[in-house]
């Protein structure tokens, strides 16, 4: 029997959510120019060619949900061709190339039970909505990863995930085939772990990718060499490498997968479909609070690390959040009593709301199952909404870069602010003085202006828009 050799190419496609919390629209965005905003640019340098080139078809792949909620609005079309690539494999293969991947891309190990719960729910729903299927695995942000993250995870049916080499606890994990975590009560989920070498190679090695004859030749077959019978290898990257990050590697993608690996004798695979292959699963253990992006584990999101020097402003932001987030969970829990039976269950179908499937009144009836006292329904809509505002502060990409004086870590601050303007619209209680006091404790280095500056800039906007009552 000849040897069977095989690639997969996964590609995360994501952008943050970057909607004006009032109008819902993306403020003009003027490094995009000559594109309104950087979804616009990197649609016609990306998802556009992408999908034009069929590249979606031959790929494993997942479309962040904040990215195919925006696609759905703006750009229908080459959303359905996206969908269209992954029902042509589930149709053939009875398994689909396209993950889930959770809501708003947070930090899932910075995060409580029940927000990883809401994060992963959410993420599925848009899942399902999108590609009218369950999904089998979920991409996890920045592959950041702990042992309550994978049980939520198998405890809403996802059977698989992918993660770097170094976040297995076997220094000597193959990544030729796919693994197991071991969790308790009996169950299990199938971990598939790239090529660190090849996955680094396409990201960061522009050379490398010109051609893709000579990258199948030189750098994917070698791999290979050493290998015995139905090895498979696994190339990781953010997918807005291929044509965005990197001119023309769209094209390099669409070559490499129909033509230069069959040259090479080598086929291209999914996750979904390896594991109809694969019977046998070795057993590795995670290194809990681990990710792709962080050598200091998931330090880069809640402190100060080599990997983005002078970031002394992170953890008093990421403190001041999270106060803000106990505090709308307090006065939300507290304000449904009597009339929402289980609080987290309603908010992880919020969803159904802000996704524009149902009216908050006819959906809050149906949770309540009971007539509502007079203003409630507007209380309750404004503490769901703030309970949103809590998931999105904490997108990964607030505490990615170097400094706090960017669009990222701004926007957080302002979706804070939001949550807290609405609970006190709603209530009339004030939860941000500890918030402020720490908010205040997070500066930029370039300029030494403070959170706390852009939080009050946000909420002179609200007072001016959405005055109290």
């Amino acid at each position: 029997m000849p040897n069977r050799h095989s690639l997969c190419v996964h590609a995360h496609f994501y952008q943050p959510t970057r909607e004006d919390p009032l109008t819902g629209i993306i403020p003009v965005e003027q490094g995009a120019h000559p594109y309104a905003n950087w979804n616009e640019r990197i649609y016609e340098t990306c998802y556009k060619p992408n999908a034009a080139l069929g590249n979606f078809a031959r790929i494993s792949f997942n479309i962040g949900p904040t990215l195919s909620k925006w696609l759905r609005q703006y750009h229908p079309k080459v959303l359905d061709q996206i969908v269209a690539s992954d029902r042509q494999n589930l149709d053939h293969y009875g398994v689909g190339n396209a993950i889930a991947q959770p809501f708003h891309h947070t930090i899932l190990p910075l995060g409580k039970r029940r927000d990883k719960q809401t994060q992963i729910r959410w993420g599925i729903y848009e899942f399902e909505r999108t590609f009218k299927h369950k999904p089998q695995g979920m991409w996890l942000p920045e592959t950041a990863v702990d042992q309550e993250t994978l049980e939520v995870l198998v405890e809403n049916g996802i059977e698989f995930t992918i993660l770097a080499p170094w976040q297995a606890d076997d220094k000597e994990v193959n990544p030729g085939k796919a693994y197991q975590v071991i969790l308790p009560d009996h169950k299990s989920i199938k971990v598939f772990f790239y090529h660190s070498g090849l996955s680094a190679r396409v990201s960061f090695d522009p050379l490398a990718t010109v051609n893709a004859d000579v990258f199948a030749r030189n750098f994917v077959k070698p791999e290979f060499a050493a290998g015995g019978q139905n090895q498979w290898l696994m190339i990781a990257t953010d997918g807005e490498l291929y044509g965005h990050h990197q001119i023309f590697r769209d094209k390099f993608l669409s070559y490499l997968l129909d033509g230069s690996i069959s040259a090479q004798h080598i086929e291209t695979v999914y996750p979904g479909l390896q594991l109809t292959q694969q019977k046998v699963f070795p057993v590795v253990k995670i290194r809990d609070n681990t990710s792709w992006s962080c050598h200091h584990g998931v330090q880069r999101w809640r402190g100060d690390c080599a990997c983005t020097p002078n970031g002394e402003w992170k953890k008093p932001l990421r403190e001041a959040l999270e106060r803000i987030s106990d505090e709308v969970d307090k006065v939300f829990i507290d304000s449904c009593q009597g009339i929402v039976e289980n609080v987290w269950e309603a908010r992880d179908r919020y969803i159904e709301v802000f996704s524009g499937e149902r009216k908050f009144s006819d959906w809050l009836q149906d949770i309540a199952g009971s007539v509502l006292p007079d203003g409630k329904f507007d209380q309750l809509e404004k503490l769901f909404q703030a309970e949103l505002e809590c998931q999105r502060m904490f997108t990964s990409c607030g505490w990615f870069f170097n400094d706090l004086d960017r669009i990222e870590p701004r926007n957080a601050v302002i979706y804070g602010a939001h949550a807290v303007w609405l609970v006190r619209q709603a209530t009339g209680i004030d939860i941000s003085p500890e918030a402020v006091l720490l908010l205040e404790k997070s500066t930029s280095l370039q300029n030494h202006l403070s959170a706390l500056d852009f939080y009050k800039e946000a909420m002179h906007r609200f007072k001016q828009t959405q005055p109290l009552k």
